[in-house]
Parts: C-alpha cells; structure tokens; sequence
C-alpha cells in the first residue's frame, strides 16, 4: 500500500515537474534575434555560459551571470542581476546559454518562479553554439570571436 501511495505521489510531482519545464517555453531563432539586435530592441541579455566561454563569445551589453549550469541554489542566484534589473525596465529577457537546452529551461523556470512573466522571457534557440554570425560575437578584450 506504501509503494502505491509512493507510486502516485512521484506521478503527481513528475507530472507538475514536467508541467513547468513544458509550460509555455519560448524560443527566439536566429533570425528574429539579430533583428532585435539591428532595431536596438530594448532588452536584457541574460548570458548563462561559464565565465571562460562568455569570455570567448558572448554579444555586446550581455550580462555575464555565469549561472551555467543552473542546477545549485548558487548558480540560480547570480541570476540576481537579471531579476533585478527586469523589475527595473520590464524589458524582454533573452536567456543565452551554450546551446538553449536544458540548462536555459532551467534559467526560464526560475526567472518564472521569481516573478517575471513567461512572456517576457525567450531562449535562444540553439544558443552560442548555434549562432550563425560569429563576426558579431565578442571575446573579452571587445573584439571579435
């Protein structure tokens, strides 16, 4: 009887785990994204790569949270800033990881959780790895990648 009760309670949480990784994403493809870039769309650039990759490439005004890979109560709160500065601007938040997979969905559920709406958050799809203009990315030093 225990297990059952078990079995239907890890259902339950499962199910409402896989609810919020489900609900609602939003992606922004390459396309879509440097015509934001090009408009000066305002914008927060939430760059969750590890410091040495965001050092590598990342696109200019991103801030570097380093949060990758969002799975520690530590990695969740140097997104902090990105909260933070939502509450100030309201402006769309772009979530840049390494390739917009697991690690961003984990970022967009947690900027969820603290309040920001899910329409005003996006993952690029694909992420860095995906980009298809490199000339436009930085490295540390302001030039090119």
């Amino acid at each position: 009887m225990k297990r059952w009760i078990a079995a239907i309670v890890m259902g339950i949480v499962l199910s409402s785990v896989t609810a919020v990784w489900a609900t609602d994403l939003r992606y922004v493809d390459a396309t879509q994204f440097k015509q934001w870039l090009s408009e000066k769309k305002p914008l927060i650039l939430a760059d969750i790569q590890k410091l040495p990759d965001y050092r590598k490439h990342h696109f200019y005004g991103a801030l570097s949270t380093a949060a990758y890979p969002v799975k520690s109560d530590a990695d969740r709160a140097k997104l902090s800033a990105v909260i933070e500065m939502y509450q100030k601007t309201g402006n769309m938040v772009v979530i840049i990881g390494p390739r917009g997979k697991a690690s961003a969905k984990r970022a967009f559920a947690f900027l969820v959780k603290k309040g920001i709406p899910q329409d005003k958050i996006v993952i690029l799809a694909g992420g860095i790895h995906d980009w298809p203009d490199r000339e436009m990315l930085l490295d540390i030093a302001g030039g090119c990648a």
